[in-house]
């Protein structure tokens, strides 16, 4: 199956298909590896992290994060700092387990104290500067999906892997930018580090799960609307069930031998050179 075929089933007229074809179209195509990413920022940061374990994080996220719009933090005994070890590098990451601190800290790091309309469904936050990168991640559910949708029992080591899964996802989109200056908020980037992060956090991959957290399986997740509010009905139609399609295309492959001998960045340069029909026959 091709992407004319999705298009051609779903019976796109010709405006429509080029829509289809502008949206789906591979941008890690032909984009060279940036050789010296630049990583002059992780210096003032691994001071920074050092500073937490000596001081307490919710001292130094105030102190040097967020100076002038300091953080009343619920419970600062829960906040966590670390440099991760993610495939494009080492970075700074935020562990923030209570949702009020979670949500107010981004809004005062990210917005500038102006509190966003879709905090409530926001988990995470990549912030990528011209002198720094950050990730501040939340245990809310991933993608509002409570662990009884997905089957699983345990709500509380849902949220201990959905921090994981978010570390992750975050994390792929970071490899993108920093190995080909390249990140997109379209269905490509998404189910590449959607699937990067549930293989971290579980060590497998669902289809079923990933078309949950999307919202294309009716339930809590609505992520999908987020990447394809630009399109018409019909155009989202077909992407919708290039989606299913891909998403099942990429269980195949992570359940294959040469999947598992890949290394993380391996497999996200991969998917990065299939694009989205290549994770059709896979």
């Amino acid at each position: 199956m091709t992407l004319s075929d999705i298009a051609e089933k779903t019976g796109l007229n010709e405006e429509e298909r080029i829509l289809f074809d502008e949206y789906t179209k591979n941008r890690f195509e032909g984009a060279e590896e940036i050789e010296t990413p630049d990583t002059s920022f992780l210096a003032l940061w691994e001071r920074i992290v050092l500073y937490a374990d000596m001081f307490g994080a919710d001292r130094v996220i105030n102190d040097k994060i967020c100076p002038k719009r300091p953080v009343s933090f619920n419970s600062p005994e829960t906040l966590k700092m670390k440099m991760y070890d993610s495939a494009a590098g080492r970075i700074p990451v935020i562990y923030v387990r209570d949702t009020e601190d979670f949500e107010q800290l981004v809004t005062n790091v990210a917005y500038r104290g102006v509190c966003p309309e879709n905090i409530s469904q926001t988990g995470a936050s990549f912030i990528h500067g011209a002198k720094t990168r950050l990730i501040i991640l939340s245990a809310k559910p991933y993608s509002n999906v409570p662990a009884s949708e997905l089957g699983l029992e345990d709500e509380n080591d849902w949220a201990e892997r959905s921090l994981i899964l978010r570390q992750d996802h975050e994390c792929t989109h970071y490899f993108t930018r920093q190995t080909y200056g390249i990140t997109n908020n379209i269905l490509h980037d998404e189910i590449m580090a959607d699937f990067i992060g549930m293989y971290e956090a579980f060590g497998f991959y669902r289809a079923e799960w990933f078309l949950r957290f999307m919202g294309i399986i009716s339930g809590s997740g609505n992520r999908f609307v987020v990447y394809t509010n630009s399109l018409p009905e019909n155009v989202c139609r077909a992407v919708r069930e290039l989606a299913v399609i891909s998403a099942n295309g990429l269980e195949r492959w992570s359940e294959s031998d040469g999947f598992k001998e890949m290394t993380k960045a391996e497999r996200i340069k991969n998917m990065c050179k299939e694009g989205l029909e290549g994770f059709i026959n896979l």
